[in-house]
């Protein structure tokens, strides 16, 4: 790893962590620390993936990018830094047959022991898919083995990326490594057919990287996989801890995890990948029904739809429902708030005051993005040069008309992002106080309307619990006729 490679990493992770409230990831322990090497990751959220794919692995990755990112003088310098490699479309007014000189360098990137990484969808990808991979990846790996007698040793290793909300800064995000896939495992497949080659391992790898991210089939399905998940998710994940034999069996049945004579499947997994996995389940769920009964799915998403707008008119959020007459009963949220305003609230206002100039500015960049999925990163970029600036600015302001010790205006500068991120986090607090103090004036005021929608909730919930019932037991008779042994044929004689 260059010197200079290294220092970007250390200096864009600090950054990263401070742009997200969580980063995480697993299977790191899958990546090889050296030979030949493809990360072959969804693409999701533009720029920002190469960010945060390049912070989670000590591996050196020549990204391989299209050519139109590389007009800019700027970004053309730094790309060549770093070793990127511009891939050139026609949708992009390039002409493909310089594309020959990219492969190339590709290719001898990994006969040097190096490692690529590669987008194999093309392009961004909508929010929760997957888009069909592109067989360059598959190409680019079989060809380069093919010059080294199968022999080189490379593998291509799938990489999820799972957003919380692309969009939304301090949310969460988790990076899922998959196992290695040998590409010397299709020489022979190659000296047969080699496209037939490229296309079973396109269609592994493209396999792999919806298992390792959230995948909903049918774009038109995500809103109401999101909201399925608010309402049922608590449930399932309770079934999971508590071993519930058919929430084990819906987990299980996706090919997610496997499980030794029928005992509960072990949980090692963390909160953000529970998340993730319960959202897969019932997108599974629901491409399934769409497919063999879309009435379900119709009646599903008008009963879903009405809920939410109920809740909508009566200004609370599901979650509030979840936390029943408990939470009501203990008649503190008021008191809760105001000590949060009262003690905290200073320190908040501080971050506020101190960071809002910044904020603003990187607010106009966010909406002059191009598209969605280049969001987070103007905000990324925008957020590196804003912050920066101002912090120095205030720290040349001190140092110009007040007589303070430099160590003290370095101390009050570093507090700086502390405190604007901690006005984020009391903002949202002060949120949730006020929503339960909502929910509890309506348990007083309209106690009758609540009541209704929490029976409302209660026939969805006995809804899902049928649904589930169902899916499992056609995932059962499904994979029973999937495992029976063909009859043998008896001597007609």
């Amino acid at each position: 790893m260059s010197r200079l490679y290294r220092i970007t990493r250390r200096l864009l992770r600090s950054a990263v962590g401070l742009y997200f409230a969580e980063v995480q990831s697993s299977g790191r322990e899958h990546i090889p620390e050296q030979g030949p090497l493809i990360f072959a990751a969804n693409h999701p959220n533009s720029i920002m993936d190469t960010v945060v794919l390049g912070t989670q692995t000590r591996r050196q990755i020549r990204y391989m990018a299209r050519s139109g990112l590389f007009k800019n003088l700027a970004a053309r310098t730094l790309f060549h830094e770093f070793g990127v490699i511009p891939i050139y479309r026609a949708e992009d007014g390039s002409g493909t047959g310089q594309n020959e000189d990219s492969f190339e360098e590709a290719y001898r990137a990994l006969e040097g022991g190096g490692c690529i990484g590669i987008f194999p969808e093309g392009r961004n990808s909508p929010e929760k898919m997957v888009r069909d991979l592109k067989t360059g990846t598959a190409r680019i790996a079989l060809a380069a083995e093919a010059r080294n007698a199968f022999e080189l040793g490379g593998r291509i290793q799938p990489v999820g990326l799972n957003f919380e909300d692309r969009d939304r800064f301090h949310s969460r995000v988790l990076i899922r490594f998959g196992e290695p896939m040998e590409v010397a495992d299709y020489a022979e497949r190659y000296a047969e057919d080699p496209r037939e080659a490229v296309r079973e391992l396109t269609e592994r790898l493209q396999d792999e990287m919806r298992r390792l991210s959230t995948h909903i089939q049918d774009e038109r399905n995500y809103e109401l996989v999101s909201d399925i998940r608010a309402i049922y998710g608590a449930k399932l994940k309770a079934q999971l801890v508590d071993g519930d034999q058919l929430a084990l069996d819906l987990y299980d049945r996706s090919g997610r995890q496997e499980r030794l004579d029928d005992a509960p499947a072990p949980r090692s997994t963390s909160l953000l990948e529970d998340r993730f996995e319960q959202e897969q389940r019932i997108a599974d769920a629901v491409d399934f029904f769409q497919k063999h009964d879309p009435a379900v799915v119709g009646r599903v998403r008008m009963d879903v739809r009405r809920y939410r707008d109920h809740l909508s008119q009566l200004r609370i959020r599901d979650g509030l429902l979840v936390d029943g007459a408990a939470e009501r009963r203990r008649h503190r949220e008021a008191l809760k708030l105001t000590l949060f305003l009262i003690l905290p609230g200073p320190l908040a206002i501080f971050g506020l005051l101190n960071n809002i100039l910044p904020a603003l500015i990187v607010r106009r960049f966010i909406r002059r993005a191009p598209d969605e999925a280049m969001v987070a990163i103007s905000a990324f970029v925008s957020g590196l040069v804003a912050f920066p600036f101002f912090y120095a600015l205030q720290a040349w302001t001190l140092a110009r008309f007040t007589e303070l010790h430099p160590l003290l205006i370095a101390l009050y500068v570093l507090s700086l992002p502390t405190a604007g991120i901690f006005f984020l986090r009391w903002w949202r607090q002060i949120l949730v106080y006020r929503d339960r103090i909502l929910l509890r004036t309506f348990f007083r005021t309209r106690k009758n309307l609540l009541a209704a929608v929490e029976r409302e909730r209660q026939r969805l919930i006995t809804t899902f619990d049928a649904l589930q019932t169902r899916y499992v037991e056609e995932l059962r008779r499904t994979s029973a006729i999937e495992n029976e042994p063909e009859p043998l044929l008896e001597d007609a004689t």
